[in-house]
């Protein structure tokens, strides 16, 4: 089954498949980045600016990995 999210990042809009994403990259100030298929673009997440799809990051990632990020 497919988790999509959609976020602004950088005035441009992604809808995202994050099943397609390999790897995620969390930062300890509260931070996620990821890279998108082409491998030009890393979108990074605050927690800070936007707490719903950082939020929404951090559960799909407990969900497939058991793993809890802080």
């Amino acid at each position: 089954m497919t988790y999509w999210i959609k976020l602004t990042y950088e005035r441009n809009t992604y809808v995202i498949d994050l099943d397609r994403v390999t790897a995620f990259a969390y930062v300890p100030n509260a931070r996620l980045s990821f890279t998108l298929l082409d491998g030009n673009t890393t979108i990074v997440v605050n927690q800070q600016s936007d707490p719903e799809t950082y939020q929404m990051i951090l559960d799909y990632v407990e969900k497939r990995t058991g793993f809890l990020l802080p």
